[in-house]
């Protein structure tokens, strides 16, 4: 933007009328990233362009990405993309890094001549017809250059005051739209990981938020879920098939959910059996999760945990395997120990020496975090069982 550029009020009304039809379809494309392309054709229609594109540029490795355009081939998409660390205008863009934001175009900061020389002007502009550009930016938090570019060609004019001036207006939206769409972002990524984890786990699994409505499950859950008719999903809540088992379940969900969220030091009730007129009964555990992301209001503060009759203990130790990292040989051990065998006794069954017991024992407490076997046995009872 050029120091001192004088808009007439009459051309800032003007240009804000321009502005309102844009400012939906880029507040809408925040978290429907679709809407990119109607916002794209409504500014180039009002700033008479030929392309327009949301570029991000990374200065600490030069890489551009252009993330949504209009008016590009993919010889252009890909050449912009190669061509922007190369570009003087960019040099010049970088220092308002302080200022947080930038908008106009070349000539407002540097000669069009030196612009005209360029390797970036030639291999691209040149290149690919266009003469003119104008575009609005806002620094990111994270380093990069988040940015809408607009062009035109040569047989247009160049972009006025008055187009540079809606620029300039734009810019705050797009700031906006930026962190929302970086927060929504990152949102996904959570639940997208969240969701990778709990498919690792060989017992269904299912996160509930402080309230105990149900955030996700992975694929195991939804199976027994739509099969098993011992229990479903109901505007986001568990509902047990058999009416009065669901105060059972609730005082399991409760509890854990307000002890997860930090409201209370009660864990809850643990397990329930639930049983269904189609077939097996399932066996649901629910634990607090005590969960330090504070992202939105989305957050997992239970987790539950759902078995089957016919898993016959190998669902109970892949859990284990799973949570805990214990190894096929420790979790035959934690099994003795939690019916209460001592290391004697387990000695005897596994055919081991006690010296071996005594490790497994030491391996089991230091992945579980537990101090003793009283600790282990609380903590196994409460997960998942595959027996009734």
């Amino acid at each position: 933007m050029r120091p001192g550029l004088d808009v007439d009020p009459r051309s800032r009304r003007l240009t804000r009328a321009l502005l309102e039809p844009l400012l939906e379809p880029l507040y809408e494309a925040a978290t429907q990233p679709e809407m990119c392309e109607v916002f794209l054709r409504k500014a180039s229609e009002v700033l008479r362009a030929d392309t327009a594109a949301f570029v991000v540029y990374a200065p600490s490795n030069g890489e551009a990405t252009v993330r949504m355009d209009l008016g590009f081939t993919d010889a252009m998409r890909q050449d912009a993309e190669k061509l922007v660390r190369l570009s003087p205008w960019m040099t010049e863009i970088l220092k308002y890094r302080e200022v947080g934001s930038y908008s106009g175009s070349p000539e407002d900061v540097l000669s069009l001549e030196s612009f005209r020389k360029s390797k970036f002007y030639n291999d691209f502009f040149r290149k690919h017809g266009m003469e003119w550009t104008c575009t609005a930016i806002v620094f990111g938090p994270d380093g990069t250059v988040p940015g809408l570019a607009v062009s035109r060609s040569k047989s247009e004019p160049p972009f006025s005051a008055d187009d540079k001036d809606l620029m300039r207006q734009l810019l705050p939206h797009l700031g906006r739209v930026f962190k929302v769409y970086r927060t929504v972002t990152a949102l996904q990524a959570k639940n997208a990981a969240a969701q990778h984890a709990l498919d690792l786990m060989g017992a269904a699994c299912i996160s509930l938020d402080r309230a105990g409505r149900v955030l996700s499950m992975n694929r195991r859950a939804e199976v027994l879920i739509t099969h098993s008719g011992a229990l479903r999903t109901k505007d986001h809540r568990l509902v047990t098939a058999i009416t009065a088992e669901q105060s059972a379940l609730d005082a399991c969900i409760v509890p854990a959910c307000a002890c997860g969220d930090g409201r209370s030091t009660n864990p809850g009730a643990g397990g329930v059996v639930l049983h269904s007129v189609l077939g097996a009964p399932l066996y649901v555990s629910v634990l607090p999760y005590n969960s330090g992301w504070s992202l939105l209001e989305c957050r997992p503060a239970a987790t539950v945990f759902i078995t089957t009759p016919d898993e016959n203990g190998r669902g109970e130790h892949r859990l284990w395997q799973s949570m805990f990292g214990l190894s096929p040989a420790e979790c035959r051990v934690a099994e003795m120990m939690k019916q209460g065998m001592d290391v004697a006794e387990i000695s005897e069954t596994l055919k081991i020496k006690v010296d071996t017991v005594r490790y497994y024992q030491k391996c089991i407490y230091r992945k579980t975090g537990v101090r003793g076997q009283g600790q282990l046995i609380r903590l196994l009872t409460r997960l998942p069982s595959s027996r009734p």
